[in-house]
């Protein structure tokens, strides 16, 4: 062999061993970061009904008065290693929103057992119209990166009036599953 086609070799072992650190570098981050938000179909196989699991949670949620926004509840969990794809967004709806929405944030740790036994996996998100009707309860987005093209917070937020209840318990990405539980 000749050594330009040694050259030739050499290169193409690299190229296909760096291809394959990328792949598996690409595996690893998508293994240990993206799941399903209900990854242990807690609440799917304890309702099998959409329906009933937005009732179940409505009855949790404290009363918003007709006259008031949209309320928006997001629920987080300290030490949650998928917060910090989801913050710069939640900040960017909150000020896109601020004029008809009212948001609370909230650890949860701090919600009843009753309620967190309701929430499969953190970042959660409640969106309830004025009268207290619930039109969403679920993920912030889907994805491992959370932006307005994974988010399921701003279509729910630029319709106001579709009373349309929206729970993706089957969305991947990057979500904290929750350890309780608790008996509903």
């Amino acid at each position: 062999m000749t050594s330009s086609q040694l050259k030739d070799i050499a290169f193409t072992a690299l190229a296909i061993l760096w291809l394959v650190a990328i792949i598996a570098g690409f595996w690893w981050f998508q293994a240990r970061l993206v799941v399903t938000f209900d990854s242990d179909q807690r609440m799917l196989s304890k309702f099998p009904l959409m329906r009933d699991y937005g009732q179940a949670l409505s009855r949790e949620l404290p009363t918003v008065p007709q006259d008031q926004k949209n309320q928006v509840t997001i629920v987080r969990e300290p030490g949650c290693r998928c917060n910090r794809y989801s913050s710069d967004h939640l900040a960017s709806i909150q000020s896109a929103f601020a004029g008809s929405t009212t948001f609370h944030a909230t650890r949860l740790s701090d919600l009843p057992v009753s309620m967190q036994a309701l929430i499969p996996a953190t970042p959660f998100v409640l969106i309830q119209q004025p009268g207290g009707a619930l039109v969403y309860a679920g993920p912030v987005n889907s994805g491992v990166t959370c932006t307005s093209e994974n988010s399921f917070l701003e279509a729910i937020l630029q319709r106001p009036n579709d009373a349309t209840l929206q729970i993706p318990l089957l969305a991947r990405g990057c979500y904290c599953t929750n350890p309780v539980s608790a008996p509903l």
